[in-house]
């Protein structure tokens, strides 16, 4: 059992920087690069404009600018391997939601309510997979235009929901060979921490992922 553990969770691991390293690099090139080349053409064209025109170029260059700088920063803080133990949960799903909303294709929204603690360290690296999981769906098969995440930090009681308002599904009909797949292992993941896992879905009515743990349970070799 210990062995399986180990194993899963190094799994998990090696997925969360697979799929961090992805984001980076398409947040590179859709969002970042895009931003630098406005910012180059506004200054290029600086010669030939002239008084309030010129102005008006040097501030939406140095506005540009600066929010590349802004997502530089967000994306160097996901680079980090180890950003989940050095931001906590928490944090990283606050900045994973910010580098979906840069896109400017969603607004996200993060609620949090309680007090909030820190879980186990593999609590919250397999939690943190699950969330990027049910990200990585949405923006796949959603068709959402919001999504958000409600933390819920009850004494000894742990509670996550991931909501977006896209085209949701039926439940019933899911097959091995689509996002039942998906879904199979975030409830996996789930059961591997002793939390629970339940997903709330309809045709045109969104979805609704919750993820539960008892936040004073230890990891399965205690």
């Amino acid at each position: 059992m210990q062995a399986n553990f180990e194993q899963e969770l190094l799994q998990t691991q090696l997925e969360i920087q697979e799929h961090t390293l992805k984001t980076i690099s398409q947040e590179i090139h859709d969002n970042v690069g895009q931003v630098l080349i406005l910012a180059k053409l506004n200054l290029n064209t600086l010669r030939f404009s002239e008084g309030a025109d010129k102005q008006q170029k040097i501030d939406a260059s140095i506005s540009l600018v600066g929010k590349a700088i802004s997502d530089l920063r967000d994306l160097s803080r996901s680079m980090n391997g180890d950003k989940i133990a050095d931001l906590g949960l928490q944090q990283a799903i606050e900045n994973e939601l910010k580098i979906i909303q840069n896109t400017g294709q969603f607004a996200t929204n993060v609620t949090v309510s309680g007090k909030p603690y820190k879980l186990q360290p593999q609590s919250e690296t397999v939690i943190f997979r699950i969330v990027q999981e049910c990200l990585n769906n949405i923006l796949k098969h959603s068709k959402a235009k919001n999504i958000s995440a409600d933390i819920n930090y009850q004494p000894g009681n742990y509670k996550l929901h991931i909501r977006d308002d896209g085209a949701g599904f039926d439940l019933d009909t899911l097959t091995a060979g689509n996002t039942g797949i998906g879904l199979k292992n975030m409830e996996s993941r789930a059961a591997l921490i002793g939390a629970s896992f339940n997903i709330d879905s309809a045709v045109n009515k969104g979805t609704t992922v919750a993820v539960q743990i008892n936040s004073l349970l230890t990891s399965p070799e205690s």
